[in-house]
């Protein structure tokens, strides 16, 4: 496990290459802004058709489930996450460093980012469907979808980072990536935005992730780099 942990880091890890997928990872994002310009065009008719086929789905159950999911994403959630977790990083396991970049990631990114980008596109929120839960602001990108992904893959990155036992870093893996995947699943099933907004989001979100680990990663001594920051 460390060695494939070990070979992840080197090979991956790199600021180079943390700035190249950063890149790479706009590009849907981009291209979702492109197709904006031209009223979403046959992105808005994919966005109908899979909507109303993930609505059709709807029942109590789900409905509960979901807006329990969404949660998990909400403002209040997050800033508490963050907090929890900037504290056992930075105070409990002494790693200061990497709780202050997991504080300024998040702040940055899933904060002020989102809100800067949905003031500059202003799209509504889906009208054709009942909304499940109640949300204000505009709709793309998502951001719940964004602030999952830059919020849980960086507490990911935290956990990889911090320990070495696969006993912890392989459940973290199996709760987290779903996890991220259903929060933005659960903003197109509860009605309050267009598959567009999601997968919008996701792409910005990990762009920004990736940027934000990149940065991060010039700061990291060689031993940081190819040892990890685990004291276990």
């Amino acid at each position: 496990m460390d060695r494939i942990k070990n070979y992840i880091i080197k090979k991956l890890g790199t600021p180079k290459r943390l700035f190249l997928l950063g890149s790479i990872m706009t590009l849907p994002f981009l291209f979702l802004v492109w197709m904006s310009f031209y009223d979403w065009g046959f992105i808005g008719v994919l966005d109908e058709m899979i909507g109303a086929e993930i609505h059709e789905e709807r029942e109590t159950l789900l409905n509960a489930f979901f807006i329990f999911i969404t949660r998990l994403g909400n403002p209040i959630v997050i800033g508490t996450l963050t907090v929890a977790v900037a504290w056992f990083a930075g105070i409990h396991r002494n790693h200061k460093k990497i709780a202050l970049w997991y504080v300024i990631t998040v702040v940055f990114g899933a904060g002020v980012m989102n809100q800067i980008v949905k003031f500059i596109f202003q799209r509504e929120r889906p009208t054709s469907v009942e909304h499940l839960v109640t949300q204000g602001g505009y709709s793309f990108p998502s951001g719940h979808a964004m602030g999952a992904v830059i919020v849980y893959g960086a507490l990911l990155f935290l956990i990889i980072r911090t320990y070495s036992n696969w006993k912890i870093i392989l459940p973290a893996t199996l709760v987290i990536v779903p996890l991220i995947a259903l929060i933005g699943i659960s903003r197109i099933y509860l009605g309050v935005h267009y598959p567009s907004d999601v997968i919008g989001g996701y792409s910005l979100g990990l762009a920004i992730l990736s940027l934000s680990l990149g940065i991060y990663s010039l700061f990291l001594t060689d031993k940081e780099i190819n040892r990890g920051e685990q004291k276990e």
